[in-house]
C-alpha cells in the first residue's frame, strides 16, 4: 500500500512540473510607455513575439522610428520593455 502511494505522489509532482513548464512558453508583448509635453502618459502595446530575446531585438530594431516618433508627437520621454503576454502594465480593466 505504501509504495503505491509514494508512485502516485512522484507521478502527481512530475505531472505538476510538466505543466508548469509548458506554461512557461509564452508570447512576450513590447510596450511603450510615453510621456507627452501635455503631461499626458501612455501606454501602447507595439507588437509581439515569441520569446524574450526576440521582443527585445524588435525593441532594438525599433529605436530609430521611435526617436523620430518623440520628435513629431511632442514626447518629453519614452520607456520600453517586454513582458509576458499575461501581463498588461496598464493595469486592470474596470467594468
Amino acid at each position: 500500500m505504501m509504495p503505491l502511494r509514494r508512485a502516485s505522489a512522484i507521478a502527481t509532482l512530475l505531472l505538476l512540473a510538466w505543466t508548469a513548464t509548458a506554461s512557461a512558453e509564452c508570447a512576450w508583448v513590447a510596450w511603450l510607455s510615453s510621456v507627452h509635453r501635455t503631461g499626458l502618459r501612455n501606454i501602447t502595446p507595439i507588437g509581439a513575439s515569441d520569446s524574450k530575446a526576440a521582443c527585445e531585438q524588435r525593441i532594438e530594431s525599433m529605436k530609430g522610428s521611435l526617436e523620430a516618433t518623440k520628435n513629431e508627437q511632442n514626447i518629453v520621454a519614452f520607456y520600453t520593455t517586454c513582458l509576458p503576454d499575461t501581463m498588461d502594465p496598464r493595469g486592470p480593466k474596470g467594468k
